[in-house]
């Protein structure tokens, strides 16, 4: 395989890329190595100041800036204890949820963002099942739909494109408003406003997120961003219509089915590296394993190919791997699906079926991402992979993604910034988190990033968890550690769930809650419930350290290496920076967003 994952800032020389690694391990060797326990600021309970129904007659329309009607309040009692649960709409059509505690506010509150396209809102706490405040219902939550309602994520939910204001809703404007709306209730039912704000989501949770800290900077004091889509407009056409375009042959029938992955995944697991110092199938650093079709492909004229891929398997694999790229061999996007990640890809069962994802993706690239949105969905076996595609489907980069590096207002205001991303994500890839990451870096400087963000790379680790990695983490502590006692986060400690690795048929997670009418999107769901409480984490065999990035894991040669405390952390063998040249690169740099709004019927740039 063509190793395409080098080449993203403008070539340095390998002097510079050596003080790189010193400035770095320099920077961060105190908080990588760092033992140090820590946890949220002890902050007094609050109790409410007036009922629970009061709060339906309080003005929200001129905190929100816009019509806020159809309020309801109600008491919600929860093993937690009980709440109250506050829903309504913001003009023209933001369905929001507050659930504020009755018994325990320790004024703090939570936002969490939405997955998929959203459409729904549900309320809940993921990543957090050893952070007591979010068990025990000490924290005001709150949620929306990004402005329109759906039940599922069907071909048609991206129809809402077609509303020009709903375009900007579920890009950055329904977040916002519902952040000053939950403020205010706090306030109204409190008479005290919080003393800090949290976001966090994952997948398109994770765009919304980063948005927030770079669009809206005073909005919230910590912000947890996973598996981010901050390339919107990329990874919702050509990163998805690739995995299932370059996987079809001329006739439309396709070529490597999810039977065929386990091959894959053991022929890419036995020839690679684990860096861990441990051989336990987890690629530490994916980046530096390059497939080799060799190891997997069948012999010439083989008849038996029931534990090998027959040429055309394994060249769909490598088209996999390397990612979207035009006909010349320039490619679109930072990288594809990283080796280790195999058992995870989204691919039919048959050569005749379509993914559950097929609908879903025609319907954005007609409805949602172009400037004016198509009668009828996309034939994807129509669509090219070249400039002009490209250039199409970004037209709306400035509305929809998060890829601004400037955080400098955020930084500035004393905001803290957790990112995190699976490397064995089968949606999106990490390479797009990294390049972002370093976007950051190159903008605010290598010590001045230390300072407000730290990113976590999770080995064998799916979209949004799951998978055959270490995928219980609880980022909410940590960050909320540092919001409010200045302890930046250091190892934090992942745990090894039995049972949760992701296949194309059912990567339902662990942390993954049902539809209300069920779905093919059960696998985009990350809250764990519709619940304003978090989960306890679940038990786990065996432990690993996270180390921000770019220190990974290695095993010390001696104790039990099922437990966290018998790892050390390394420098992660990819040179750095890491190098990125395709044509998304353009799409991440400082200052790159726009405010819109509807003129006329039309989606207009606001003066």
């Amino acid at each position: 395989m063509k190793n395409r994952h080098s080449g993203f800032l403008p070539a340095v020389s390998l002097l510079a890329v050596s003080f790189f690694l010193s400035d770095y391990a320099l920077a961060s060797q105190k908080d990588t190595s760092s033992e140090v326990p820590s946890g949220p600021a002890h902050l007094d309970v609050i109790d409410p100041a007036v009922s629970c129904d009061s709060l339906s007659s309080v003005d929200l329309s001129s905190v929100a800036g816009a019509m806020v009607h159809d309020l309801k309040t109600g008491l919600l009692d929860t093993p937690a204890g009980s709440f109250c649960k506050v829903t309504g709409q913001i003009a023209p059509a933001i369905n929001f949820e507050v659930d504020l505690p009755v018994q325990h506010w320790t004024q703090r509150f939570l936002m969490g963002g939405c997955v998929g396209l959203c459409g729904m809102t549900r309320i809940g706490i993921s990543n957090a099942g050893t952070c007591a405040p979010a068990l025990n219902g000490e924290m005001v939550v709150a949620s929306n739909d990004l402005g329109h309602a759906s039940s599922t994520l069907n071909a048609q939910q991206a129809d809402f494109g077609r509303v020009p204001q709903k375009r900007i809703d579920f890009a950055y404007r329904a977040n916002h408003v519902t952040a000053l709306t939950a403020k205010a209730l706090v306030k109204a039912f409190y008479g005290h406003e919080a003393r800090f704000s949290y976001f966090i989501g994952c997948s398109d949770g994770g765009r919304e997120a980063l948005a927030e800290a770079q669009r809206y900077p005073d909005d919230f004091d910590g912000i947890s961003a996973g598996a981010p889509a901050g390339l919107f407009t990329v990874q919702n056409s050509f990163s998805s219509a690739w995995v299932i375009r370059t996987n079809q042959r001329a006739d439309g029938t396709n070529i490597l089915l999810k039977g065929r992955l386990p091959l894959l995944h053991s022929a890419v697991i036995s020839h690679c590296d684990t860096f861990s110092g441990v051989k336990d199938g987890i690629l530490e650093d994916p980046r530096m394993c390059h497939f080799d079709p060799t190891w997997v492909q069948c012999a010439p004229g083989q008849a038996d190919t029931s534990s090998c891929l027959s040429d055309e398997e394994t060249q769909a694999a490598v088209r996999l791997y390397n990612g979207p790229a035009d006909k010349a061999g320039h490619a679109f996007t930072p990288g594809g699906l990283l080796p280790g990640s195999e058992q995870n890809w989204p691919l039919p069962d048959t050569a005749l079926a379509k993914t559950a994802d097929y609908g879903r993706v025609a319907s954005v690239m007609s409805a949602l991402l172009p400037a004016q949105a198509a009668d009828q969905d996309m034939d994807l076996s129509k669509f090219q992979f070249d400039k002009a595609s490209f250039e199409q489907m970004n037209q709306l980069a400035a509305l929809y993604n998060a890829a601004n590096t400037n955080l400098s207002a955020f930084q500035k205001r004393g905001g803290r910034l957790v990112l995190w991303h699976g490397l064995a994500d089968q949606y999106i890839s990490p390479l797009s988190t990294i390049a972002y990451y370093q976007g950051v870096q190159k903008q605010a400087g290598l010590e001045q990033t230390e300072n407000f963000l730290r990113f976590y790379l999770l080995p064998g680790v799916a979209h949004c968890g799951g998978g055959e990695g270490f995928s219980q983490v609880d980022f909410l502590t940590p960050l909320m550690a540092w919001a409010e006692t200045g302890v930046a986060p250091g190892a934090l400690v992942a745990g090894y769930l039995q049972n949760t690795v992701s296949s194309a048929a059912n990567d339902a997670q662990k942390i993954s809650a049902p539809q209300k009418d069920g779905g093919d999107d059960k696998k985009h769901q990350v809250n764990p419930d519709d619940q304003p409480y978090a989960l306890s984490d679940a038990k786990t065999s065996a432990t690993r350290p996270l180390y921000p990035y770019p220190y990974i894991a290695r095993y010390t040669g001696s104790g039990d290496p099922q437990d966290a405390q018998n790892y050390q952390p390394v420098m992660a063998p990819a040179i750095l920076p890491v190098l990125f040249s395709d044509y998304s690169q353009s799409l991440i740099g400082p200052d790159n967003q726009s405010d819109y709004t509807v003129e006329k019927g039309a989606l207009t740039l606001k003066k």
